[in-house]
């Protein structure tokens, strides 16, 4: 079971085709989920590459936490995550 899955049942704007997932933890923590792959990353940016979208995350002290194939959480501060 998926916490994300669930929190959608309660949205009404649930949309299943939806191609990433993202969670802002207090702007501290960045989830990110739907990753196909990395293009850039740094301290103050990184840039992924989603199913049909490019996340920008903007912020400082910005590091990889935890990576795997399709899934990331970033850590540092958070300012902004943009789509393209």
């Amino acid at each position: 079971m998926s916490m994300l899955n669930e929190i959608e049942k309660f949205m009404s704007s649930a949309d299943t085709s939806i191609n990433y997932r993202t969670i802002n933890l207090g702007g501290r923590s960045l989830y990110i989920e739907g990753i196909k792959t990395i293009v850039s990353f740094g301290e103050s940016e990184m840039i992924f590459q989603m199913k049909r979208d490019i996340l920008v995350v903007s912020g400082e002290n910005m590091k990889i936490k935890y990576l795997d194939k399709t899934t990331c959480v970033l850590e540092g501060k958070i300012k902004a995550v943009d789509v393209q």
